[in-house]
């Protein structure tokens, strides 16, 4: 009997064994957050334009193959959502998907993922399939193509958290009921075979567009929502650009001429027949609104796919159409931020919308992306992050609070140990980890390929760097050892950060992006006041208000003439000289700065002195 109960108990251990490996080895589904909760964390985003969705390949339109570099400089500039448009119908034989064209997919979705950031992939433009048929004679065939190809990508992609996002298609072509009954039932095919593939993908976070994305068709047609059997996991799409004149017309039309100023203060007083006449700030409200009344008030994310403004090459007025454009950007931004709504600006890699290099992963236009960053968080970002142009990686401080450490690098995480705030010394900075606390410190090393270190708070040339401008890039150089930071080839997370003498190697050259919602270290009583050695005494210059939203006052105390005062950006590019005269005066200057942090050097009779501003 004993014999007989050993072995049913071993029968028992077994089977038990056998279900819990079998569970082991099943993918590990989870309860996906809501679309409230996952729309919360996505805070501003940026278009993967004429890329994936190129008919037919990646490099079809002119852009090149996109790269991790392009997607951490994406992630380092303060975007954490990345929409990527595909096309599939010319990736497919006999209804399948080619498995190469979906790998590519993947491994770029990964660069995102990899950074901790939000991925939107959709069934884009894809020679109309879709876009173009919203119509009772092509339902029955568009339909069968969305259940084939929304039942293969989300099979694919299954195993994905709620960092990815499915979208049901781009701008599809609907102004009247009909057509948007008919676009009713390829959202409803899209969420069938989406949930059918289970998993992750039944409480997966999705996305629908309104009626040609447009604001307004979507506020008077779609009167109904597709049926979801997960609740809460679905989100609204549309798209901004109004008016078309100023974001998109290249040449005037019958019905319209193009726009090159907009908004309250931006329109020209010499080339009056171009400013906007229409849509500017209080349309954005109003269209907006009515998405925030009809979708975010009732619980339906909205995510604002695209938006953007052209960049033009022939106003009369080139630097007013740019500062007009930067304020489109920002208000557009921060209208849709603050009703709630997820802004993600169309990016197509060329030169009328393109904010990033896709070839060097260099940010192309500053301007923008202060603007956007501005208007997504509202403050002006204290902290800084440097890339290295031949690495990719970031300087990192390695959590290390310890004198003497080794200053290392890594790949783009987001965390605190990668951010620096830029202090002036006298006419260098000095760079202070965030998280450690410590500064970039020379450490006394004049050799090539010596190691740069941290070290707590000192007076010592060690840890004052002067600041070199290269093309686009940034150089930093030692005080005391006179060599300079130097990623030395080294792509390891892990690796030092080195030093060598001036050279034109990429290693050398860095990116400095600001992180966006960081609050600005500033005096509570908004001035800073500078000493200024002028030999056995010491004057005060003093600076007010700082940050600032319009302009800032200079002022010295005493009889020292002033030659020069210079604004820098944080890339060292000269962005405004000022030859003031008399001393006493109060010189006022910066009201032309857009929104970031700047390094103000002053050159007088007696010396130079540097420090840093605000602009909000």
């Amino acid at each position: 009997m004993k014999h007989l109960l050993y072995i049913a108990a071993s029968i028992r251990c077994k089977l038990l064994f056998f279900a819990v490996s079998l569970l082991l080895s099943l993918p590990a589904w989870s309860q996906l957050p809501t679309a409230q909760q996952v729309a919360g964390q996505m805070q501003v985003g940026w278009n993967l334009g004429n890329t994936l969705d190129a008919i037919c390949g990646e490099n079809a339109w002119g852009n090149p193959t996109t790269t991790q570099a392009l997607i951490n400089s994406v992630k380092t500039a303060g975007f954490n959502t990345v929409r990527i448009p595909c096309a599939w119908d010319c990736h497919t034989s006999n209804g399948v998907i080619d498995a190469t064209w979906i790998a590519r997919v993947k491994t770029v979705v990964d660069y995102c993922i990899n950074n901790n950031m939000y991925v939107i992939i959709n069934i884009h433009w894809d020679g109309g399939w879709l876009e173009n048929n919203c119509t009772t004679s092509a339902q029955s065939s568009v339909n069968a193509k969305q259940q084939n190809y929304w039942t293969q990508i989300a099979n694919y992609f299954k195993n994905y958290n709620e960092h990815l996002l499915f979208a049901s298609a781009n701008e599809p072509a609907v102004s009247d009921a009909t057509g948007m009954s008919v676009l009713l039932s390829y959202h409803q095919t899209f969420i069938n075979a989406v949930r059918a593939t289970g998993g992750n993908n039944s409480t997966r976070s999705l996305i629908i567009q309104g009626p040609s994305t447009s604001i307004d068709n979507t506020y008077n047609l779609m009167n109904t929502m597709p049926t979801d059997p997960t609740p809460n996991r679905l989100m609204m799409e549309v798209h901004y650009y109004a008016p078309w004149q100023f974001c998109g017309l290249t040449a005037d039309a019958s019905w319209g001429s193009m726009f090159y100023y907009w908004g309250n203060g931006y329109h020209s007083t010499t080339q009056t027949d171009r400013n906007s006449t229409w849509g500017e700030e209080s349309e954005v409200e109003r269209a907006l609104g009515l998405m925030k009344t009809k979708f975010v008030d009732n619980g339906i994310p909205v995510i604002i796919g695209e938006y953007g403004a052209i960049k033009r090459s022939n106003p009369a007025d080139l630097s007013l159409h740019l500062a007009s454009r930067a304020y489109f950007n920002k208000y557009v931004t921060s209208s849709a931020k603050s009703k709630g709504m997820v802004p993600v600006y169309w990016d197509n890699g060329a030169s009328d919308f393109g904010i990033f290099n896709r070839s060097t992963a260099a940010v192309s236009d500053q301007a923008v992306v202060n603007a956007i960053m501005q208007g997504a968080g509202g403050t002006t970002a204290s902290y800084v992050t440097l890339a290295n142009r031949a690495t990719g990686l970031l300087i990192d401080g390695m959590g290390n609070t310890t004198n003497g450490v080794n200053c290392s690098q890594w790949s783009n995480s987001g965390s605190y140990n990668q951010q620096w705030t830029l202090e002036t010394a006298g006419s260098y900075v000095k760079l202070k980890n965030r998280s450690t606390g410590l500064y970039l410190d020379g450490m006394g090393r004049n050799t090539n390929g010596s190691i740069a270190g941290q070290w707590a708070s000192s007076s010592s040339n060690n840890q004052q760097w002067t600041m070199e401008s290269a093309g686009g890039y940034v150089k930093f150089k030692n005080r005391a050892t006179g060599l300079y930071l130097d990623g030395l080839g080294s792509t390891g997370n892990g690796s030092d950060l080195g030093q060598w003498s001036s050279g034109s190697s990429y290693n050398q050259q860095w990116t400095t992006a600001t992180i966006a919602n960081a609050r600005a270290a500033v005096s509570a009583s908004s001035q800073t006041v500078i000493p200024i050695s002028t030999g056995k005494e010491t004057s005060q210059a003093t600076i007010s208000p700082n940050p600032s939203s319009s302009s800032f006052n200079l002022q010295i105390n005493d009889k020292e003439k002033v030659l020069l005062i210079e604004i820098f950006d944080m890339t060292g590019r000269l962005v405004e000289a000022i030859k003031p005269g008399s001393v006493n005066n109060r010189f006022e200057f910066g009201a032309s700065l857009l929104p970031n942090a700047y390094i103000v050097k002053i050159t007088g009779s007696k010396g130079i002195k540097s420090f840093k501003i605000i602009k909000q």
